[in-house]
């Protein structure tokens, strides 16, 4: 009995250190708070207070210290987001994640970021010790303190991820790969070039591959006036969808000017749209030092806030989706294979040697060949090799010019004008962003920056060009004060919804004008921002977050009519009670998308059935679910809808020709009875909360079991499509709809009370699985509230957590 009672006891005192252990393990890899902690070349003692949401305010002597602090502090909370984000755009992701993403590698070594990169590192070290690059080595120090001194978190023992110091190149790796993200192009023009090659023209023109005439435009105001197949796109669209990092797709941003404001203050507000990923995109931070005083909003592994506000200034993005990506087809050389034509010569491709590290396999070594344009693809997409014997290479804005978002970041944060803004703004050649700007003296600013390129007249660069013959290549450059842009507009606001921006000038054009190309989306966000702003109400805070969480688009109601009154005599509205209730349903929609609604889960599913009815068979299903993707397709739905003889309503894998009545009959029909099988045979329960979600998919929780650790959600969510709150989703045949970017970030700042903005993020402050503040905002943010951006200490320090002390040695 002894014995029985003493080994009980021994493996009770067992458990009992295994449980110790586990929990002090756990303790161990949760981010600090409070306490201090010594670090080399700090210059004085930097506190960090954290308050309740897990934000870091930094209270420095000097800005070297307060980046110092930062870079440890952000290292604490995003280490393995930093990782992954440096590898994507370094091609280095199957060192880590294996042979699986060697082909994503190897298409982003072939692009030439990691080139790109070191260009830019050449000069960042050639270039004077001023502030901002001071500011740039200490966040990367901070950084590299933690590897020393912090503990790894969780991911890096699960990948057995080993310990690299950052360098500068990170900071430029890390930007190539969100420029990349801007440029839709990828994804685009290859489609475009497909139907075209395929088609025909009148099949490309029945898409809005351009700008929609007719459609709301981003009106100027300066200051100065008081063939390849589409799998080449399927293949890049897979290679966007494995990767384990957000994608960018548009974004809403508006400043009121102080004549419409009830404080008589600028109010601004911006919410960009990214792709949802756990952790979420932005860190936010707070710096107060002699130097600065500054709420921002920071990617992974970047020193300087890209957006974010000062007590003078502040400054929101949306991107530009101006076309900065064309596709050559260059002529090879049949007696030389290292050889193209060039106007009227052969000449040598250049080319270099790349290396993929592999976990678990051995390296894989590849030839890259780039052509005066650019890199051949042809290698990089297997499609592409297998499909076309002429190399195909790709010009790319990003990787032709000085990458200067490092200082234009680092002067945006310290702008004390609206010239130190504009000239910050303007500095930065690719990727394209709108610049949204507003300060205390009640300027407000839009600026479009990026280099914007001219072609000859007769080229459309939405297709595959002529790389051999010269008639195609760009002939020069728009200058900066030709970019649209619009500052203290009689309107008395700016905004920008990834709309087209309106006619731009030249001194070279004879005043004709040009509406620059681009990836932009339909009007229906815009249209809606105008509908608010064009009001007499004087503007507030609680006005704004009324708008930025509105879920109304004006656009579909007016299609939905439109599709009811042409099947208006047609049988099939009354083949059944729901195919009854559901016409109604569909006259009678406001465009709402709250979780009660029924009519939009009718309407995306009827409008799928129409589209993918009239292209699949001229596309194929894997092509068609490509072209939902983008913004061409967005674009086009309402002109193929309203174009009765649209060549793409004839089926042509029959001899007949069919109708676009007899393809809106057959595609109302399948909507019912999809959703009959879907949802169940009562229409009231076929509520927008059934199919609309939000989840938030950590890289490590695309498996089992990890998804039930790492990954948030998935939540029922309002908001959708072509609305302010822009949920969106890609429609599907399963007609299940899973957010695939919204809202980053939600940030209303009204200069009248600084100190007052409110934000809110997706899930939370920290990418710490193990952190209480991982996704504490996701409840907040589902439900479209708000939580302040603090920058007054006594405040802060009445709802801190701890206070982390960082000592000298």
């Amino acid at each position: 009995m002894k014995i029985v009672k003493r080994i009980c006891i021994g493996l009770l005192v067992l458990l009992v250190l295994i449980a110790g252990g586990i929990f002090f393990y756990i303790e161990h890899l949760k981010p600090q708070f409070s306490g201090s902690i010594t670090m080399g070349g700090l210059n004085a003692e930097v506190e960090v207070i954290y308050d309740d949401y897990g934000i870091p305010h930094i209270y420095a002597d000097n800005e070297e210290d307060a980046y110092y602090a930062l870079g440890y502090v952000h290292a604490q909370d995003r280490l393995f987001q930093m990782e992954i984000m440096r590898r994507v755009g370094g091609g280095r992701l199957a060192e880590i994640l294996g042979p699986d993403l060697v082909k994503t590698d190897r298409f982003f070594r072939t692009l030439g970021i990691d080139v790109a990169a070191d260009e830019s590192v050449a000069i960042f070290n050639k270039a004077e010790l001023k502030t901002w690059k001071r500011g740039a080595l200490a966040y990367l120090k901070g950084i590299n303190q933690y590897l020393d001194q912090g503990p790894a978190p969780l991911e890096f023992t699960l990948l057995q991820i080993p310990v690299e110091k950052y360098t500068p190149k990170d900071m430029y790796l890390i930007m190539g790969y969100m420029a990349f993200n801007f440029a839709h192009g990828f994804r685009t023009d290859p489609i475009a070039t497909k139907i075209l090659k395929e088609r025909g023209p009148d099949h490309l023109n029945e898409l809005a591959v351009h700008w929609v005439p007719g459609d709301e435009m981003n009106h100027i105001y300066r200051a100065s006036d008081s063939l390849i197949t589409d799998d080449i796109a399927d293949e890049v669209a897979a290679i966007i969808d494995n990767l384990p990092a957000p994608f960018l797709m548009g974004s809403n941003s508006w400043v009121i000017g102080p004549g419409k404001t009830k404080s008589g203050q600028v109010v601004m507000a911006n919410d960009a749209h990214i792709g949802y990923a756990q952790p979420s995109v932005w860190y936010e931070a707070h710096i107060e030092c002699p130097e600065l005083s500054l709420y921002g909003n920071h990617l992974a592994g970047f020193p300087f806030a890209i957006l974010g506000h000062n007590r003078f200034a502040s400054i929101g993005v949306t991107m530009f989706e101006n076309d900065d990506v064309d596709f050559y087809i260059e002529r090879a050389n049949p007696e030389n294979a290292n050889q193209v034509w060039e106007n009227d010569h052969w000449v040598d491709l250049q080319t270099r040697q790349e290396t993929i590290k592999i976990k678990g396999e051995d390296d894989f070594t590849f030839t890259v060949q780039s052509s005066r344009h650019g890199p051949i693809v042809n290698g990089a997409i297997d499609d592409v090799k297998a499909l076309e014997s002429e190399p195909v290479s790709v010009w790319w804005a990003f990787t032709k010019f000085p990458n200067n978002t490092v200082q234009a970041s680092y002067a945006f944060g310290h702008a004390k004008s609206m010239n130190d803004a504009r000239e910050a703004a303007f500095s930065i050649n690719a990727p394209g962003l709108n610049v949204m700007y507003g300060d205390a003296d009640g300027n407000i600013a839009w600026w479009a920056v990026a280099k914007l390129h001219k072609h000859p007249a007769h080229v459309n660069s939405k297709v595959f060009l002529d790389g051999a013959s010269g008639k195609d290549e760009i002939v020069g450059y728009f200058t900066a004060d030709e970019n649209p842009q619009s500052e203290n507009p009689p309107s008395g606001y700016v905004y920008s919804a990834n709309n087209q921006p309106d006619t731009i000038y030249s001194a070279a054009d004879s005043g004709k004008g040009t509406l620059y190309p681009g990836y932009y989306v339909p009007e229906h966000r815009a249209k809606r921002i105008l509908e608010y702003l064009n009001t007499d109400k004087e503007w507030t805070v609680d006005n704004v977050k009324e708008m930025i969480t509105d879920v109304i688009t004006p656009a579909y109601p007016n299609l939905a009519t439109y599709i009811m009154a042409v099947l208006e005599n047609e049988g099939v509205l009354l083949t059944s009670p729901n195919h009854s209730a559901a016409r109604t349903l569909l006259k009678n929609w406001k465009g709402t998308h709250e979780l009660g609604d029924i009519a939009p889960v009718i309407y995306y599913k009827l409008i799928y059935n129409i589209l993918a009815n009239a292209m699949v068979d001229e596309l194929g299903e894997e092509t068609f679910a490509t072209l939902v993707t983008t913004h061409m397709f967005k674009r086009s739905i309402s002109g193929l809808i309203n174009s009765v003889n649209s060549p793409w309503y004839d089926d042509v894998e029959t001899e007949t020709l069919e109708t676009r009545k007899a393809v809106f009959t057959d595609a109302f029909d399948r909507t019912i009875r999809d959703l009959e099988a879907q949802l169940g045979p009562n229409i009231e329960k076929w509520t927008w909360n059934r199919v609309h979600f939000i989840h938030h998919v950590h890289p490590i929780g695309k498996k089992e079991p990890f998804d039930k650790i790492f990954n948030v959600g998935p939540f029922p969510i309002k908001g959708g499509n072509a609305v302010i709150n822009n949920t969106g989703f890609y429609m599907n045949k399963e007609g299940i709809y899973t957010c695939v970017f919204g809202p980053s970030m939600r940030i209303i700042i009204d200069f009248a009370d600084v100190e007052n903005s409110v934000s809110v993020i997706p899930t939370g402050q920290s990418g710490n699985v193990l952190s209480d503040y991982y996704s504490d905002q996701a409840a907040i943010y589902n439900e479209g509230t708000f939580r302040k951006q603090m920058m007054n200490r006594e405040e802060i320090e009445g709802k801190q957590i701890g206070t982390l002390t960082f000592q000298p040695e």
